[in-house]
């Protein structure tokens, strides 16, 4: 099927909690140990998370990895403010900072990052361009690049057959977004003609059912 966008920001404060609320501790710690599977090592210096969104999967990098630094940016202030709540409750709001900030952005700091990453945030993009020029543009040569998102279905009745499977007993408002993002989620094949168009030489992997995987050292 062809990709239909979904809005980029959820603003809404009643229906950003509702999100932090559902419960994708399965998938975030799987996304971390993904991740750590293909680090292979400690990280020690600064993380930048584009899209953070309400800081569930940061929180578990930085439980993960206490030696690092922590920059998450999301445009969104109330998943801005839900994630600095996170942080508090965990106390490791001493090693993150916060910018409220559209991709691209001149606000985003330059800094010898470690690792750049982003989660969920491409299939949000109407414009998934802005996102791979912001990680050639602030990512440093040298560091390690990881996203990960969902991959698009073939059509929509497989994207509702797969809510329906896993997403029983979400609330409605959960189970909509989670059809809209699947059907605005790209496929391998796209994704890899956007990073031959941004210039970053990168490996995409296709991962379980609905996910990807886009990583490797910058260059």
């Amino acid at each position: 099927m062809q990709r239909i966008p979904e809005p980029e920001l959820m603003e809404d404060m009643a229906q950003a909690e509702a999100y932090d609320r559902a419960d994708f501790s399965a998938a975030h710690s799987a996304r971390v140990e993904l991740f750590a599977a293909r680090y292979g090592r400690e990280i020690t210096g600064s993380v930048l998370d584009l899209g953070c969104g309400s800081g569930d999967i940061l929180e578990r990098f930085a439980k993960k990895y206490p030696q690092a630094q922590f920059v998450g940016v999301d445009g969104s202030f109330a998943m801005l403010e839900l994630s600095r709540r996170r942080m508090m409750r965990a106390e490791i709001s001493e090693r993150m900072d916060f910018i409220e900030a559209l991709i691209p952005s001149k606000d985003i700091p330059l800094e010898d990052y470690e690792v750049v990453m982003s989660h969920s945030l491409l299939h949000q993009l109407h414009h998934p361009e802005v996102l791979w020029q912001t990680i050639a543009d602030v990512a440093p040569k040298g560091s390690f690049i990881f996203v990960g998102d969902l991959r698009r279905p073939e059509s929509a009745a497989d994207a509702q057959a797969i809510v329906d499977r896993l997403s029983p007993n979400e609330p409605a408002v959960l189970r909509t977004d989670f059809f809209n993002s699947l059907c605005a989620a790209f496929t391998k094949e796209e994704i890899e003609a956007q990073l031959k168009d941004a210039g970053l030489m990168l490996t995409v992997e296709e991962v379980g059912e609905i996910h990807i995987l886009v990583y490797g050292v910058k260059r």
